[in-house]
């Protein structure tokens, strides 16, 4: 079998010596001639030599580790208790959903979708009024009536863009925590990085608000202890878990 391979393949004749490499091969035998010729003038092996002064340092710190959350003050953490419950508690809501949307795609289960006159996608500022409840003419509530007429990306970009309002304005409005609540309901999984990287960013905007602000209702306080409890707990963000 080795032997077949010893062979050559095109027969190139008596090697000339006096070719002239500063003119053409005048025929193919003439160039394999030259080609043969060239590759014994090559080295088996051949070593760069190269100015070690030249060379760049190696750069370090590629990736630079976003910050996590920040501690929460004194008596203003969830228990873990707690922390469990909701868990616990948004899995079973998760769930019933599933099974709601699964049971309407099958015709199981009859529902209609609303008329709703929705902005466009890219309109953010539009949005973001339209969840505030500023825009009185729409009148749109954040129920599973309305979510269920949204595509998941429309999902991923409203929740996108109320993260961005509550990091920019560092509160969570009353309405904004409902409409947030209601689109982690159904996000579906699994998450694409982007989507990954909202939510972080939201539990990162909850915490600084958490430990920057001096008084909090029971109602804020537990909203922004929700977020951060289920972006870390629910969604496998545990760096970023309260005790």
């Amino acid at each position: 079998m080795m032997d077949c391979l010893k062979q050559p393949v095109f027969m190139v004749g008596s090697m000339d010596k006096n070719i002239n490499f500063a003119l053409p091969p005048s025929s193919g035998e003439e160039y394999l001639q030259r080609v043969i010729m060239e590759a014994k003038q090559c080295d088996d092996v051949v070593v760069a030599d190269i100015d070690p002064s030249c060379m760049k340092e190696p750069t370090r710190g590629y990736f630079v580790p976003l910050p996590g959350c920040v501690e929460a003050p004194p008596k203003l953490g969830p228990t873990i208790e707690w922390q469990h419950h909701q868990v616990s508690e948004f899995s079973k809501l998760r769930l019933y959903v599933s099974n709601l949307k699964y049971a309407i795609s099958i015709d199981k289960r009859k529902w209609k979708p609303p008329d709703l006159n929705l902005p466009d996608i890219n309109e953010k500022e539009v949005w973001i009024n339209l969840c505030l409840d500023r825009d009185n003419e729409s009148n749109i509530q954040p129920t599973l009536n309305t979510l269920f007429c949204f595509k998941q990306s429309t999902i991923e970009q409203i929740l996108e863009y109320l993260v961005q309002f509550v990091e920019t304005e560092r509160r969570v409005e009353y309405k904004v925590g409902l409409w947030i609540y209601t689109l982690l309901v159904i996000l579906e999984q699994p998450l694409q990085p982007d989507v990954c990287y909202c939510l972080r960013s939201l539990a990162r905007a909850c915490s600084a608000i958490r430990a920057d602000s001096r008084e909090l209702s029971a109602r804020e306080l537990g909203a922004l202890n929700l977020f951060i409890c289920l972006v870390a707990r629910y969604f496998h963000e545990l760096d970023l878990a309260d005790p």
